[in-house]
């Protein structure tokens, strides 16, 4: 019997380390630099520009002008251990100037090896058009659309996509005391395994100035390592101070 329980407690304390495997680094953007591992692309004509100031990554780009299959988009990217490639989730809080990006879609981008195969969940919208969040994949080049749905309220907006194994799903909310809300009550098959995260520009064609603002990026899976350094709350005050500078 005690031999027994003995093994039983062994297990356990396994199958603790395993649960226990994935964890989650979390990405503040506090200081005037990025954390290590961060690269940066832009698109051809080389007009974004990027930087962490006053806590938050801004990505600024002035003129927009390509369409959803460009290959080369202003991205912000890390690579993800083989570990997290088929179970990941990527969360983060998002916010834009203007308010609503019109004619442009922002947000999170899951790569494979190819740059034109990915999935993602951005927001952004048409012009005069309420906020919404858009699903979908790239797959060999082509755009497989899995809805455009509105969130009910504009930035700051708070996005997570997950993978599990083959099945993506998108969910977004308007603070951390909501839930979690499924988007368009839609999830979708697409076999690859994930080698990048990315945040950054899908597309932006009506020629409108959009700074992408990122408060925060979490990214968990197996062999995820969390980063030194803790997030600092970025209070509501600071958000209205930031967008009137």
């Amino acid at each position: 019997m005690k031999t027994s329980m003995i093994l039983i407690c062994g297990a356990l304390v396994l199958g603790f380390i395993a649960v226990g495997s994935a964890d989650v680094w979390t990405d503040p953007f506090d200081g005037d630099e990025l954390v290590e591992g961060w690269e940066f692309r832009d698109y051809r004509d080389k007009v974004t520009t990027w930087e962490v100031k006053d806590g938050f990554l801004q990505m600024t780009n002035p003129k927009g002008g390509w369409g959803h299959t460009t290959p080369d988009k202003p991205m912000l990217e890390r690579e993800i251990p083989k570990t997290a490639a088929k179970n990941i989730t990527v969360s983060g809080i998002f916010s834009t100037e203007p308010d609503t990006p019109a004619d442009s879609w922002i947000g999170i981008f899951l790569y494979s090896d190819d740059d034109l195969n990915y999935a993602c969940l951005l927001f952004g919208g048409e012009a005069n058009q309420p906020q919404k969040t858009l699903i979908g994949s790239m797959v060999q080049g082509g755009w497989q659309d899995k809805g455009h749905f509105q969130t009910g309220f504009d930035v700051p907006l708070h996005l997570k996509i997950v993978k599990e194994d083959d099945l993506f799903s998108g969910y977004y909310r308007e603070s951390e005391k909501d839930e979690w809300e499924l988007s368009g009550d839609k999830t979708w098959n697409h076999k690859f395994d994930v080698e990048r995260v990315g945040i950054g520009f899908m597309n932006s064609w009506g020629g409108q100035t959009v700074t992408f603002l990122v408060d925060t990026l979490s990214i968990e899976g197996e062999g995820i390592e969390p980063l030194a350094v803790s997030p600092q709350e970025k209070l509501a005050t600071k958000w209205g101070t930031l967008k009137a500078d």
